[in-house]
């Protein structure tokens, strides 16, 4: 199952291995989480994610949620609520299509924003290991490839991405790392 924003991260993953699959003996399915926090630009990306799937002939599982509801009843970050909410329904949905592993886009500067937000808000060992290429039955491919190289490829092939406007708002921490630190 492979986790798909829409964005070039993972656009470029869903390609990679949608290609790879034969060689490597699997099939694969696409999954998008739509947060209810972007409006029409969220919905959006959804409706790329199905449509680019169904020209592609990929599976597409899409699933919803009002993830500002659940960061206010949670009492937790939106950031938080929604990577809970999309690892929930990514892993509800592997378990329904009898996927074994669930493909995560996160690249080399996810990994480094990571090390990071981990470091400027105290961690152990553990922690400023970073992400794991490989933990339970998530995979994250991609965590040694530049973002850069994954938009030449998909320019290379003429496979356009959605940009989330979020990613530009410096007020998440993560941002703000991305945009400033950076």
């Amino acid at each position: 199952l492979v986790a798909v924003s829409g964005g070039a991260d993972s656009m470029a993953l869903l390609l990679l291995l949608s290609a790879l699959a034969p060689s490597l003996g699997i099939s694969i399915e696409a999954a998008h989480y739509e947060h209810g926090i972007r409006g029409e630009g969220s919905q959006e990306d959804a409706q790329f994610v199905q449509a680019f799937c169904a020209g592609q002939s990929i599976p597409c599982h899409v699933g919803h949620g009002d993830v500002p509801a659940l960061a206010c009843w949670r009492r937790i970050s939106l950031e938080d609520a929604a990577r809970q909410a999309r690892y929930a329904f990514l892993d509800d949905t592997a378990e329904a299509v009898g996927a074994p592993k669930i493909a995560l886009a996160h690249q080399m500067e996810d990994q480094a924003e990571t090390l990071l937000l981990h470091l400027v808000h105290g961690s152990g060992i553990t922690g400023l290991s970073g992400m794991r290429p490989a933990l339970g039955n998530r995979i994250r491919p991609l965590l040694e490839t530049p973002r850069a190289e994954l938009e030449v490829y998909l320019a290379g092939q003429n496979i356009p991405w959605r940009e989330d406007a979020t990613n530009t708002d410096t007020h998440h921490a993560r941002n703000l790392l991305r945009h400033e630190v950076f």
